[in-house]
């Protein structure tokens, strides 16, 4: 509890006079409640008055608690005050959505934590809780996956953290909660022949191009379905990354990149071929749909000239996939194709971090660090190439 002592004058009056202002507590938007007195002569009697509050203060949140908020009604403040303000609509969505594997948990089910009053969970209570969705039926599969629960932790802790800043909870339980792990597998790339397949089984449509150009600057889904023609410079062979949509319940809307950073990237002429071929086939359907087209300047775009749905666009290649013969696969598999095969070619680390967008070259090294096992060799053998210098003197020992 913070407190404070001012000097002060009165209107018509040279005399100074004390106050003193406490924060004695806070409302549930984190706002300071105060509490204080003025008119002391005297700056020690304006303190002396700041004790004695103080602990009344102190008495009476002892003797009157605090209306006990359960977990529930916790987490739909912290959703519609708290995450409304901070988050976008996207991100704001997921997690009304993680919320619910515990706002409507069945009754007598360990995730069933709805109803219990924050300062009354604990660690163990909310990791049984967390462990128990590991059982629970999924939206797409049979279960939810680890990594979907790990996600209601970070929830969890983000919304129970700030109860406690808030002065709700004495501590975080989240803090001693250890989540279900998550099985590293490494990013699926495709291999020369089923990229030569691939390329065969989407010729001839809209595609060839996205699959063209999706190979050959890695972009995210979002990213390459925002491109425009005038991203493209076609003297320079370059294309500039800027913009991102996103799919929400309200609708589409456009937003920045990830990472709020634009990039421009260099295109081979495979590429450069295959947008020249989709600008000619849009240029037709503009023709056919004549004032029905609705020209938002796109380059992968539905017929009419609207925007794809990504979902919609990630099945389509994924069926394009299953033609090629590749089993297992998806529309992000030809991003990491184009890191994986990148960084096993030599190319720096940094410089694919660049070209992916990654705030961090470390998050490249982590995800595709699979594919450097010939730069440890390396490693290995350019050292040994800088000791045979000073190996006969290390077998020969010291010089006498």
């Amino acid at each position: 509890m913070k407190g404070s002592v001012t000097k002060y004058t009165i209107k018509g009056s040279s005399r100074p006079r004390w106050r003193y202002r406490i924060d004695a507590s806070k409302d549930e938007q984190g706002n300071r409640i105060q509490e204080g007195r003025g008119g002391f002569a005297k700056e020690g009697e304006a303190s002396d008055a700041m004790r004695i509050h103080m602990d009344e203060i102190q008495a009476r949140n002892r003797s009157v608690p605090r209306p006990k908020k359960t977990l529930g009604e916790w987490l739909q403040t912290w959703l519609d005050t708290y995450a409304t303000d901070r988050c976008q609509p996207k991100t704001l969505e997921r997690y009304r959505e993680l919320a619910e594997y515990v706002l409507k948990a069945p009754d007598g089910n360990p995730s069933a934590l709805a109803q219990v009053p924050m300062v009354e969970l604990s660690h163990q209570q909310l990791e049984a809780a967390l462990y128990a969705l590991l059982k629970a039926k999924g939206k797409r599969r049979k279960h939810i996956s680890a990594r979907s629960v790990r996600h209601v932790a970070g929830l969890l802790n983000v919304a129970l953290n700030k109860a406690f800043k808030l002065e709700l909870i004495q501590v975080n339980p989240m803090l001693r909660v250890e989540p279900p792990t998550v099985e590293k597998k490494d990013a699926r790339s495709l291999t020369p022949d089923e990229i030569r397949a691939l390329r065969e089984a989407c010729r001839g449509d809209w595609t060839f191009a996205l699959v063209e150009l999706a190979l050959a600057i890695a972009t995210r889904r979002g990213e390459l379905l925002a491109l425009e023609w005038t991203d493209v410079d076609w003297v320079s062979a370059t294309v500039s990354i800027n913009k991102s949509p996103e799919q929400t319940k309200a609708g589409l809307r456009i937003k920045k990149p990830k990472n709020n950073k634009s990039r421009a990237l260099q295109i081979p002429r495979s590429a450069i071929v295959a947008l020249q071929f989709l600008r000619d086939q849009q240029r037709e359907n503009r023709r056919l749909f004549a004032g029905d087209y609705q020209d938002h300047n796109l380059i992968f775009c539905q017929p009419d000239g609207t925007y794809f749905e990504p979902d919609l666009v990630s099945q389509v290649i994924i069926r394009r996939m299953r033609k090629a013969g590749i089993k297992v696969g998806s529309l992000h598999a030809l991003r990491h194709t184009h890191a994986s095969h990148l960084l096993s070619n030599g190319v720096s680390l940094p410089a694919v971090s660049a070209r992916l967008g990654h705030a961090d070259p470390n998050v490249t090294a982590r995800i595709y660090s699979h594919v450097l096992p010939a730069d440890d060799q390396r490693a290995a053998d350019v050292w040994d190439g800088v000791i045979v210098g000073v190996g006969e003197s290390l077998i020969k020992g010291p010089v006498q």
